[in-house]
């Protein structure tokens, strides 16, 4: 006869399947007496002491099978198969749409650990790190495997699960599910393959590249930018990842000092959006000992961030080379060669025949600087096809164009002067070759030579012009007037059409600002004189841009 329990509740409501409700029963029922009469059902209900609460058992019990089915309905919605393991961690069950005949293991995985196959064995590290999860009966989540299928082809798995406990709170082993998760990985070796390729195409290359994001700290190098890096701190060398460049620059001592700051200047003015290319050209210490270094820094064409790319050469042979006579990477001028430069045209033959034994044909990159005020004057330069701006500094930082020389003059003109030390900034504006000679060479060839003399003097007295004219020009003239006169000298040193001018650089040419550049420019595009976008900009028509020139044009032109 079963026992007639007092419900307390009049009108009890079928308990709530909700979580807790069996561990809340087990609480109040802890005898195993009593579980067996619940059991065999001479128990309608079980009474809370602390709450007077009645809780009728079939309603529970149904509560409970009903929770219980949703649980293995979503379970097995979230996984592709359970299994169970025993306390030494072997497989002791396995159910699922996973198993069976036609699915991925058969009853031959029984008895295996997650180290045997036909898992693929995890490295020792990994497996270390999981077998202290598996000691501390910690539950983990999404442990990525790899292992072979019935068919012998190749499945990945992700693996979570938690420790099981008997009523004696003794171990009885792990439970958990499997999902199969090999598309998922199928797809993003996929996705990897171009990342690796570009990745392994870098590593193959010779020059050392890194990439810096705005703060210029450094988020991808290249093999041997790495392999430098751990083998030398020398300035400008490529940090390691996750090191800020910039700070390592800023750091240099001693001798290379001028050349950390110069390297760090370039990288956030480029950085800044301020020019689209840097160039800078040095000697350092490395593990091979005093090279020569060529270092680019160039604008990252990615998803719109502030990032940079730095790639550094060593150009030491290549310069040695260049030293040889004769040599074909830094030839001897052809004698009956036609004579690009203006000045080396207007000598005698036989001069310009003295002069033709210490040329050498160099090219020069566009924003690579020759000299930076207070510099000694090693070399000096006559253009054939490039372009070059003289810019004065103020504390270093502003820069304001005070000549502009192309095939009509030369580069490093205080030479002539008596003067080893620039006083200005040569920047390379227009991409192109040029005479190079050695500076002491060049005095040497000059005292001899009385035309070259007279062509130099003569060209240094309208250096002298163009740069008061310069002057007068940017205190007194619209800002319209002088970006047209600017192009109008530019165009006729460079031969070209084209150039390939930021608003930033073409602000510091007129000693204006960049909104005063971008309404000039826009005035000159509206009257079709010019096309004017993302740096470049075109001559359209010169007479038009003659007539919207100043006056300073003319002048300077007529002393040349």
């Amino acid at each position: 006869m079963k026992p007639d329990l007092r419900v307390l509740d009049g009108n009890p409501r079928r308990p709530d399947a909700g979580p807790g409700l069996s561990t809340h029963i087990l609480r109040l029922v802890k005898s195993a007496p009593e579980r067996r009469a619940i059991a065999s059902g001479q128990v309608d209900a079980v009474i809370d002491p602390a709450t007077g609460k009645a809780f009728l058992l079939p309603d529970a019990q149904q509560a409970l099978r009903e929770d219980g089915a949703s649980v293995r309905g979503l379970l097995a919605l979230a996984s592709d198969w359970r299994w169970e393991q025993d306390e030494l961690h072997r497989i002791v069950s396995h159910t699922g749409a996973a198993s069976g005949s036609s699915g991925v293991f058969d009853e031959s995985i029984i008895g295996k650990t997650l180290r045997d196959p036909p898992f693929d064995t995890m490295s020792e590290a990994d497996w270390r790190a999981h077998q202290r999860l598996l000691d501390w009966r910690a539950a983990f989540r999404d442990l990525e495997l790899r292992c072979t299928d019935r068919a012998g082809g190749m499945r990945s798995v992700s693996i979570s699960g938690e420790p099981v406990f008997d009523a004696q709170d003794r171990f009885k082993g792990y439970r958990g599910t499997m999902r199969d998760i090999t598309l998922r990985k199928q797809s993003e070796a996929l996705a990897q393959k171009p990342l690796r390729l570009a990745c392994d195409t870098l590593d193959a290359l010779a020059v050392q590249l890194c990439v810096l994001d705005s703060a210029g700290n450094v988020i991808l190098a290249n093999k041997p930018a790495g392999a430098f890096a751990a083998g030398s701190r020398g300035i400008g060398a490529v940090v390691p990842v996750g090191d800020n460049y910039l700070a390592a620059c800023d750091k240099a001592r001693g001798s290379e000092r001028k050349d950390g700051v110069a390297i760090a200047a370039g990288v956030r003015q480029v950085i800044a959006g301020d020019s689209p290319l840097f160039r800078h050209e040095y000697v350092c210490n490395s593990p091979a000992g005093r090279c020569q270094y060529s270092l680019t820094v160039t604008a990252y064409p990615g998803d719109g961030a502030a990032r940079v790319v730095v790639s550094r050469e060593n150009v030491t042979e290549r310069k040695r080379a260049e030293r040889i006579p004769g040599n074909v990477t830094g030839h001897k001028v052809a004698e009956g060669g036609p004579i690009a430069n203006s000045l080396l045209a207007a000598l005698p033959a036989k001069d310009y025949q003295g002069l033709l034994a210490g040329f050498e044909l160099v090219t020069l990159t566009y924003g690579e600087v020759l000299f930076e005020p207070g510099e000694p004057i090693r070399h000096v330069y006559f253009p054939n096809d490039s372009l070059v701006s003289l810019l004065t500094t103020v504390e270093g930082h502003e820069a304001l164009e005070v000549g502009l020389v192309g095939r009509e003059g030369m580069i490093g003109i205080s030479v002539v002067l008596g003067m080893d030390v620039s006083s200005v900034r040569a920047l390379v504006q227009g991409a192109g070759t040029a005479m190079r000679m050695n500076a002491a060479r060049f005095r040497r060839q000059f005292r001899k030579s009385l035309p070259l003399q007279g062509e130099l003097y003569r060209y240094a007295h309208a250096m002298l012009v163009q740069a008061r004219q310069t002057a007068a020009c940017n205190r007194f003239h619209e800002v319209q007037g002088r970006l047209a006169r600017w192009l109008l000298m530019t165009h006729d040193r460079a031969r070209s059409d084209q150039f390939l001018l930021t608003q930033k650089f073409l602000a510091d040419m007129l000693g204006v600002r960049r909104a005063g550049v971008t309404k000039a420019a826009g005035t000159l595009q509206q009257r079709k004189l010019i096309s004017y976008s993302r740096g470049k900009i075109r001559i359209l028509d010169r007479h038009g841009l003659e007539a919207a020139s100043c006056g300073c044009y003319e002048a300077v032109k007529n002393h040349q």
